[in-house]
C-alpha cells in the first residue's frame, strides 16, 4: 500500500523496486505499529546482517537507526581478557555510546565442603518436545498488547537489565527452563512438508555463535507443488514487542535455521 512517497509493508515481500545504496536494503521495518510497518533502505535488522568487523571487534546493529558497527564487545562473553579474580563486562560509555569491556571485581564466596560417599544411579530420560500451542490466545494477546515480555530465567539484552529476548517470550508462555537446557529437535521446514508441527508450537534457532532467535510457529507457504518456501512466526526482539514475522530463504534468519525444542 503506497500513501505519497510512504510504502506500508506488513513483510519484506511488500518491499521492492527501491533505489536504496550500495549496502543497504529495502526492508519493512515496524515501529509503533505492530500490524503495518514501511518500507525503508536499511544497513541491518540483528547483528548478523553486519559485515565482519576486523581487529576483534564485534557487529552490532544499533536500534532505531539500523546501522552496523563495530563494537569490542556485544556481550559479557565477548570480555574475556580480565585479569584473575574479574569477570569482564560489557558496558555502554554514556559519552560516545560505543560498547565497550569493563573488569570488574568477581564476587567472592565461602564454600565449606562436607565429604560423603554416596552411590547414584542414574537412569537417562528421553528428550521431549516442549508443546505450549495451547497458549495460542496468550501470544496473540501480547502481540496485541503491544508490551515486551519479560522473564528472569532469560538471558539480559546487550548492555541491559531487561529480560525481554526472544527466548524470554518463549521461556514465559510455556514456563519453560533456560534456553542453556535446549536441544535441537527436528527441522520446522522438514516438519512443514510431512504436516507434522501444530500452530504455536515453540520453535529456535541453534547457532553456535549464540545470536538465536526463539519464536512461535504460526505456518509455512508452500508452492502449488508442495515446496515450502515461506515461513510465519510470532516472536520478540529486544527491539521490538511481539509481532507476526514472515520469513524465507533470503532473510536473516532464515526458514531452514529453525527447529523444534527439545527439553
Amino acid at each position: 500500500m503506497v500513501n505519497g512517497d510512504t510504502t506500508y509493508c506488513h513483510s519484506d515481500n511488500n518491499c521492492s523496486d527501491s533505489d536504496c545504496e550500495d549496502g543497504l536494503t529495502y526492508r519493512c521495518v515496524f515501529n509503533n505499529h505492530r500490524s503495518l510497518g514501511t518500507c525503508q533502505c536499511v544497513e541491518c535488522f540483528v547483528n548478523s546482517d553486519c559485515s565482519s568487523c576486523h581487529h576483534h571487534l564485534h557487529e552490532y546493529c544499533s536500534g532505531h537507526q539500523h546501522t552496523c558497527h563495530c563494537y569490542e564487545c556485544t556481550r559479557d562473553s565477548h570480555c574475556q581478557s580480565c585479569p584473575e579474580g574479574q569477570t569482564g563486562k560489557c558496558h555502554r560509555n554514556r559519552y560516545d555510546h560505543r560498547l565497550h569491556c569493563h573488569c570488574e571485581a568477581s564476587p567472592t564466596t565461602t564454600t565449606t565442603t562436607t565429604s560423603t560417599t554416596t552411590t547414584t544411579t542414574t537412569t537417562q530420560q528421553p528428550l521431549v518436545k516442549l508443546e505450549c500451542s495451547h497458549q495460542k490466545i496468550s501470544v496473540i494477546e501480547s502481540i496485541a498488547e503491544n508490551i515486551h515480555v519479560e522473564d528472569s530465567r532469560a538471558e539480559p539484552c546487550p548492555v541491559t537489565t531487561k529480560h525481554q529476548t526472544s527466548e524470554a517470550f518463549v521461556i514465559n508462555k510455556c514456563n519453560s527452563t533456560a534456553r542453556s537446557s535446549w536441544s535441537k529437535g527436528e527441522q520446522v521446514k522438514m516438519e512443514c512438508s510431512k504436516n507434522t508441527i501444530s500452530p504455536y508450537t515453540p520453535i529456535s534457532t541453534f547457532f553456535v555463535n549464540g545470536d538465536n532467535m526463539a519464536a512461535f510457529f504460526i505456518g509455512c507457504t508452500a508452492t502449488a507443488d508442495g515446496e515450502n518456501t515461506g515461513l510465519t512466526i510470532a516472536v520478540q526482539t529486544c527491539l521490538y514487542s511481539p509481532m507476526v514475522m514472515q520469513l524465507n530463504e533470503t532473510t536473516t534468519p532464515k526458514m531452514s535455521d529453525f527447529y523444534t525444542i527439545l527439553l
